[in-house]
């Protein structure tokens, strides 16, 4: 019987995951965080993706679907003062596409002397442990799906209290060799109340990847992993190792356990497996951890083949009558390939037996079920390619446009319409492509204007020079210098400058520069006829039918067109319509704005009425 004191070793015990496995941050994890199984501890508890043997009920329930034999897995490690941990699992393949798990795991100390007045009074124990039960079943393309529902069990003396989790598992097989994992333990999180004390349990999130049976040397083997956790409040850890096999029955195995090393090594005999790992721990002794694992009856692969076998060969029942003996024969193999989702040999065998019964009610229901189904299928098949062709449309379009504009210089607007592609298709080649050309085009066109306006400074040309400073500001608005320079050359500008000045930008149909040219004459001469006139055209130019590239010049009106679109995309039909609306009020007759308010009305009825 032990003599240490209560309060030491209930401190030791409370504190066993923090100590061990504190890795310089803040936060908690659960007392199971040790793992599972000498095997995946010996490669560093990087089994996310990679759990092929009873611990998958531990690390990734979605593997219980790749078992390849009924196994029952004991494991046993000696932590420090006395403290014990212990796992046990039993797995059992219910097919080659699924399979269901049981597990415990324990982490406790007993005989714990109270005493009182510094006398020995009687002996407890203190425990912390958790049954699992899980299911993994295997989908299509190698993607497999998992559940663990646990029982959390806290005892301290005659205290016990009880709480319940849930863990999430994925595992995707890419190929024979290549294998993700994730895996969500305790989002549902248990909660514990003893003594006063209440705890909930901390979530963790670990994805991982995993090469397995690389074959060299002939009989050798490598397996190679690696593993991210992220517990609640706490920095992301590695979990990363390597496994060498020889002839299958020979393991030796090396791993990074988030900030130590860990080593293992492993013999299997016939259906007998013994594994064990060694661990380096800070602060505490390194641990031992020894598992010993069973391999019960036939394999999965065998039991498939006899099953297999059994439903497609053997009749179910015995009939007299031939007829429906031919009936059940072909009902037996079609009632098969349908539980093996197969359906559409299930429907070639279901339509075969109704030519010897041809009113079966069940038959006849399970046709119907399965083309229902293939018609669900073939309507989502064909929502997908809708979805997809309007895509493409969408991008041929904005790409068409964005040609045009680049052809006519408008740089602006024509990465306006690139950057609608980027949004559907981040990488379109032939969009890249222009972007550079783009690109380039407005860094030449920048410089060219550069000279031009000084140039212009020189020769006592003001009007050119702020023709050029307002292009390198269309191409670049965040260019400093050239702001800097013309509104100092425009300050330098007299009466009758100002008003050219205008007169000019209408004339390049720049019309808000314009406006703001002859606005500023108006100032100081209020009464100015020339000015007031071209202010009244400015005016009669937005209520005539515009073009793409007006709207282009007009940096708000261009920036709601271009939502609008987005809408029109997202399927948001009366808020495109509402958008555009507003470019109408500004631009009241231009044709783009009208049509594709017209096709949004349109996309809108059909909407309703189906």
């Amino acid at each position: 019987m032990k003599t240490v004191s209560l309060t030491s070793i209930l401190l030791v015990i409370l504190l066993a995951p923090v100590t061990v496995l504190q890795a310089g941050d803040a936060g908690q994890e659960t007392p199971f965080t040790l793992g599972a199984g000498a095997a995946s501890l010996g490669m560093g508890g990087g089994y996310t993706s990679l759990a092929k043997n009873a611990a998958a009920v531990y690390y990734n329930p979605a593997c219980l679907s790749y078992m390849d034999y009924q196994e029952l897995s004991l494991m046993h490690t000696v932590l420090f003062e006395g403290t014990m941990y212990n796992f046990g699992s039993w797995v059992y393949p219910i097919s080659d596409k699924s399979g269901v798990g049981l597990g415990f795991m324990r982490v406790g100390t007993d005989d714990i002397v109270r005493t009182i007045a510094f006398e020995n009074q009687y002996s407890f124990g203190y425990s912390h442990s958790q049954f699992i039960i899980a299911y993994g079943h295997r989908l299509l393309k190698g993607v497999s799906l998992g559940a663990g529902f646990k029982v959390v069990n806290q005892s301290m003396d005659d205290n016990s209290v009880y709480g319940f989790g849930f863990d999430f598992g994925l595992s995707w097989r890419l190929c024979p060799h290549l294998a993700l994992g994730l895996a969500a333990r305790d989002i549902i999180p248990p909660k514990l109340e003893l003594n006063d004390y209440k705890e909930t349990t901390p979530y963790s999130l670990a994805a991982g990847a995993s090469l397995r049976d690389i074959v060299f040397l002939g009989h050798s083997r490598l397996t190679l992993s690696l593993d991210l956790e992220k517990f609640e409040q706490r920095s992301v850890k590695i979990h990363t190792g390597a496994e060498l096999s020889f002839y299958d029955a020979c393991f030796l195995r090396a791993g990074y356990d988030r900030d130590n090393f860990s080593f293992g090594a492993g013999l299997k005999f016939h259906r007998l497996k013994f594994d064990y790992a060694y661990k380096i721990l800070d602060y505490i002794e390194d641990s031992h951890n020894f598992s010993l694992a069973f391999f019960i009856g036939s394999s999965t692969e065998q039991r498939m083949a006899a099953r297999q076998k059994h439903y497609v060969q053997v009749p179910v029942v015995e009939v007299v009558d031939e007829r429906q003996k031919q009936f059940m024969q072909l009902k037996t193999k079609a009632d098969y390939f349908f539980r093996q989702f197969e359906f559409d040999s299930a429907l070639f065998y279901y339509e075969l037996s109704l030519q010897y019964d041809p009113g079966n009610e069940e038959v006849l229901e399970t046709i119907a079920s399965i083309e229902q189904a293939n018609k669900l299928e073939k309507e989502q098949q064909d929502k997908l390619h809708l979805a997809s062709l309007e895509y493409h449309q969408f991008i041929e379009r904005y790409y068409n446009q964005a040609q045009q504009f680049y052809e006519k210089k408008y740089y602006t607007a024509a990465k306006d319409m690139l950057g609608l592609i980027f949004e559907i298709e981040p990488a379109n080649p032939r969009a890249d492509e222009l972007s550079a050309r783009i690109e380039n085009a407005i860094v030449a066109e920048i410089s060219s204007n550069w000279q031009t306006a000084r140039k212009a400074t020189d020769e006592g040309q003001p009007v050119k020079a702020i023709e050029a400073y307002n292009r390198i500001l269309e191409l670049d608005p965040n260019n400093d210098s050239a702001l800097a320079a013309k509104e100092k050359t425009l300050t330098s500008l007299d009466l009758s400058q100002q008003l050219n000045l205008g007169i000019t930008f209408f004339k390049q149909t720049q019309y808000e520069e314009a406006r703001q040219r002859l606005e500023s004459v108006l100032k100081i001469d209020s009464r100015n006829p020339v000015a007031i006139e071209y202010l009244e055209k400015i005016k009669e130019v937005h209520t005539k039918p515009s073009t793409l590239e007006d709207l282009q010049k007009d940096k708000n009106i261009w920036n709601l067109y271009l939502e609008g679109i987005r809408y029109m995309r997202n399927k948001e039909y009366q808020k495109a319509i509402e958008t555009w609306n507003k470019v109408l009020e500004a631009y009241p007759g231009n044709s783009n704005t009208l049509h594709n308010i017209e096709q949004a009305r349109l996309r809108l009825e059909s909407e309703k009425t189906n």
